[in-house]
């Protein structure tokens, strides 16, 4: 299983590091896990990201769950009506 560790901050600045980490984490072909624990401040750009994470790994066939997202994660995913399509209804938050 390959794993996303989440930053605290997840801003502009970290979306190209992280939108470089999904693209690996992608190509392993193993199913992904995200730590959303440490989560506290995240860009809609950033949401996006995931969003597009979630859309090809469907299409992949790969499997993607949350792990302890944070109530800031989710909050934010709430706000912009994402949390059903990146899998955080299911996941639960802290």
């Amino acid at each position: 299983m390959a794993t996303i560790q989440c930053q605290a901050e997840l801003d502009i600045a970290a979306a190209s590091t992280l939108h470089q980490q999904l693209l690996s984490a992608l190509q392993t072909g193993e199913p992904l896990e995200i730590e959303g624990q440490a989560v506290r401040r995240i860009h809609a750009a950033v949401l996006q990201l995931f969003l597009g994470l979630m859309n090809e790994a469907r299409s992949l066939g790969l499997p993607v769950r949350w792990h302890n997202p944070s109530s800031a994660l989710v909050e934010s995913a709430q706000l912009l009506g994402l949390v059903d399509q990146l899998g955080l209804s299911e996941a639960g938050s802290n």
